[in-house]
């Protein structure tokens, strides 16, 4: 394996270009872009314009006959494209990163993780939203013991529109926190979604609820965005809410190391100590740079295939409880992750 990694893109959108090849331009030690290929033909040749060693590859088999290329990165639409894509680029033995959703079912997933497994290749999912300043305050806070046992915590947005796209599309990055803070099995589901009949692409409001073996209980919420929700052009609401056996936690939101230093966190047995939390010790590390730790340095996956695969199968069970009225529903098919 090289010490610096070569990638390619099947996928040449917004994405890619405002997410994906920044942070790599930024790890150039670590990484280096081979190329690019889309189905829109225009769109791979924009994106290699970047950099005159970077190829518009003009089919997707031209990207994978590539020798140099360790990793393919596959940021496509639409989602029924996801698993098609991730099983060429594994069967030609390339290292894969996929965009999520991870797959458009949980029995693609499984397929995908086989695949992988069989072959002894890197196969994650770019859940980079588990690095997000607020979701790791949440968990630090959680972790320092201050809260007791966490009995209830409330996983909240506001960025539910009333069309299509709510919960597959952004709000599965949200169904993959809530997985996260209750390392027990999950043991059942029961969702409403405002268009329960069209499933979780177009739910609009939307709220579930996760009942695991142990506590503690996690709810998940997404609300649409209205100005009744803006204050000066910040969601004013409560992002994390925590009740636990000592004391309960709400946190708005956080973007950015600033604003660990504001009012954004508040215990209600407040003391002036919790104002400015200096017990928070967040690691500043990105997705990519785990990535490379992993592939390279053999280091565990930050996002597992298992995982992100388990939180498609949620959005299946949620999917399930709204059409049967927000009905408890087991949770079957969910799989051990071992973390």
């Amino acid at each position: 394996m090289n010490e610096v990694l070569k990638v390619a893109f099947c996928g040449a959108g917004g994405i890619v270009r405002g997410k994906h090849i920044p942070e790599l331009l930024a790890r150039n030690d670590r990484f280096e872009i081979v190329g690019f290929y889309d189905v829109v033909r225009e769109s791979a040749k924009s994106a290699a314009t970047g950099n005159s060693g970077w190829k518009a590859y003009a089919a997707y088999d031209e990207l994978l006959s590539d020798e140099r290329v360790d990793l393919v990165v596959i940021a496509t639409k639409p989602l029924s494209t996801h698993a098609p894509a991730a099983r060429k680029a594994l069967e030609a033995g390339k290292n894969v990163l996929l965009e999520k959703p991870m797959a458009s079912t949980s029995v693609e997933c499984d397929e995908l993780i086989a695949e992988a497994g069989k072959r002894g290749l890197v196969l994650t999912i770019h859940h980079n939203r588990r690095l997000d300043l607020d979701f790791q305050a949440l968990r630090d806070v959680i972790n320092s013991g201050k809260l007791g046992e966490p009995l209830l915590i409330e996983n909240r947005v506001i960025a539910a529109g009333y069309d299509g796209g709510d919960i597959v599309d952004w709000g599965v990055h949200l169904v993959d926190q809530c997985l996260l803070l209750n390392d027990s099995p999950l043991k059942e589901v029961s969702a409403f979604f405002r268009k329960s009949e069209n499933g979780a692409a177009d739910a609009g409001f939307a709220e579930a609820t996760l009942l695991f073996e142990k506590g503690p209980l996690v709810r998940f919420s997404m609300m649409p965005r209205t100005k009744e929700f803006l204050l000066n052009g910040t969601d004013a609401f409560t992002r994390f809410r925590v009740v636990g056996t000592k004391a309960s936690f709400s946190q708005r939101i956080i973007e950015s190391p600033k604003d660990l230093m504001n009012a954004t966190q508040n215990f209600d047995n407040a003391s002036p100590d919790y104002a400015v939390p200096p017990y928070l010790k967040i690691e500043m590390k990105d997705y990519y740079d785990y990535l490379y730790d992993s592939i390279v340095g053999g280091e565990p996956l930050l996002v597992r295939p298992e995982e992100a695969r388990n939180a498609i199968r949620c959005i299946e069970l949620m999917e399930e409880s709204a059409r049967n009225g927000a009905a408890q529903v087991p949770a079957s098919g969910m799989i051990p992750t071992g973390r």
